[in-house]
């Protein structure tokens, strides 16, 4: 009868390291997902509105398949005010809103993964 418990036990624990790389996979996405929605959206919060439209022109890129996630602006429209914008310039002062978003975040990406990764493990 013991012999039996061990067993099961050991198929158990193999069907669990079995889940592990699609757990990982899920994780990783949903992170990912998470990340670049609170930066963007912090950014969006942060950016000056008071001239045109560079809160509209941040937006988000995510690959899964190489894990990485960017939040920025593309438009070339906007690209450079966005600089300027961000690091100021001799007549302008600087007001920040990415490097700080990128910043409120950068702990939460650890304990989201990890949360994410005990739920696709059915952890809880």
């Amino acid at each position: 009868m013991a012999r039996r418990s061990r067993l099961d036990g050991l198929r158990g624990a193999l069907r669990a390291i079995e889940r592990i790389p699609q757990a990982m996979d899920a994780a990783r996405t949903e992170t990912l997902n998470e990340w670049a929605d609170a930066v963007q959206n912090t950014a969006e919060d942060r950016v000056p509105r008071d001239k045109g439209d560079l809160w509209q022109a941040l937006d988000q890129r995510v690959n899964t398949h190489f894990g990485r996630a960017e939040v920025g602006v593309w438009d070339p429209d906007q690209l450079e005010y966005a600089m300027y914008v961000e690091k100021g310039t001799s007549k302008m002062g600087d007001q920040p809103f990415l490097v700080p978003a990128f910043n409120e975040h950068r702990r939460q990406v650890t304990r989201t993964y990890r949360a994410a990764f005990r739920r696709h493990m059915g952890g809880g």
